[in-house]
């Protein structure tokens, strides 16, 4: 199994099929400090039903379990947190993914790597059972509708803090605008005039206006070669508009339609 473990797990002590788990050290290069070399267990292959709990609860008996993580590829990095609770930037980890299961010492490592099983291990307990049929639909149903002072005091917290951030980018635009002390001065996007965000609409509508000045201020025929040049141009156009002319005259009288008169 290229250094697998392979465990055997069943829903519930009532299932009869059961699901295999492919675990082993977790080893990378990219070092993370949540992620610690000798203490972390990389499983693949784990269930969409598997939770976090019920994952702790089948390795506790190997030692302590100091957190669980899931993410939907294998990675070195922490899963995302999210700043808010009903506002999520991530979409959650679904289907069959991977896990990190980091205990408290090196030695409960080793336990979880030598564990050997005669049954599959159970993950739906009475301890941490795992919600699933109409109860888990009911449940998610009701978590679509929030609690409306809990969002908006969640609103609160983030307009608190955004009001926050902004106060400090304005105070540090404003400072870097002051003249230092060989008199220069920096020139951010908000100018001495401060107003609103330049769009891209309104930078094209801006060029376009400097290009409509620029061609107003260029001289024309200005230099012999340019007079003589829209001079044979002048005289081409006339002998053009004669040519046209002679031709529409004989359309005319071929048509009998011409009145010189």
């Amino acid at each position: 199994m290229e250094g697998f473990k392979a465990l055997p797990v069943k829903f519930s002590t009532k299932s009869v099929a059961s699901h295999w788990l492919f675990c082993k050290e977790h080893t990378v290069r990219e070092k993370n400090e949540s992620k610690p070399a000798g203490r972390t267990l990389f499983i693949v292959n784990v269930p969409p039903y598997c939770t976090q709990d019920s994952l702790k609860n089948v390795f506790s008996k190997c030692g302590e379990v100091n957190a669980v993580y899931f993410h939907q590829k294998p990675t070195a990095g922490l899963p995302p947190q999210e700043e808010s609770a009903f506002f999520p930037k991530h979409p959650p980890v679904k289907g069959f993914k991977v896990a990190y299961v980091v205990f408290k010492k090196p030695s409960e490592l080793q336990n979880a790597l030598n564990l050997s099983v005669t049954e599959p291990l159970v993950l739906s307990s009475k301890k941490s059972p795992i919600i699933c049929g109409v109860r888990k639909w009911c449940e998610e149903y009701n978590a679509r509708i929030p609690d409306p002072e809990a969002v908006q005091k969640d609103i609160d917290q983030f307009m608190e803090k955004f009001d926050l951030n902004a106060a400090k980018e304005a105070e540090l635009e404003k400072q870097a605008m002051e003249e230092d002390n060989e008199g220069w001065v920096t020139v951010t996007k908000r100018g001495r005039k401060p107003g609103f965000a330049r769009k891209e609409s309104v930078g094209r509508q801006i060029l376009a206006k400097e290009k409509k000045k620029r061609s107003k201020k260029e001289l024309q025929n200005f230099y012999t070669f340019q007079i003589k040049e829209s001079k044979m141009k002048h005289i081409i156009a006339l002998r053009q508009k004669f040519e046209e002319d002679k031709k529409k005259i004989i359309a005319l009288k071929q048509s009998r339609r011409f009145k010189p008169f």
